[in-house]
């Protein structure tokens, strides 16, 4: 039953199993929002531009706290992620970035599996 719900991929809509998908929550510095707004909005165009491997690339604003976003991530493989995204110069200006303007971060991975 296991080996089905990692190979069935039959499921409506969703990615294939192996997918590989980052969630993350990020408090934002108090009067850091702006300059946030911007490096991940450039991170996230140029993910989703220039590599294949990015799939999707969601930023959430949480609605009870404005200084927490949440972010969910697509990619086609870990690979993808890791050198592909995790290697580019767009990454690199959000590393800086993030490194004045994040105040705490909690990155969860996960890999899709196929329901039955």
């Amino acid at each position: 039953m296991a080996e089905d719900l990692l190979t069935s991929g039959d499921q409506p809509g969703s990615y294939p199993p192996g997918t590989f998908v980052l969630w993350a929550v990020q408090q934002v510095r108090e009067g850091c929002v702006e300059e946030f707004l911007a490096a991940i909005a450039d991170d996230a165009r140029c993910s989703l531009r220039d590599e294949p491997g990015c799939l999707s690339f969601t930023v959430h604003r949480d609605v009870e706290d404005p200084l927490r976003f949440h972010f969910h991530e697509v990619y086609a493989s870990r690979e993808a992620f890791e050198v592909d995204h995790q290697g580019s110069e767009h990454f690199a200006r959000w590393d800086a970035a993030a490194q004045r303007v994040v105040e705490s971060s909690d990155v969860r991975f996960a890999e899709v599996v196929a329901l039955p």
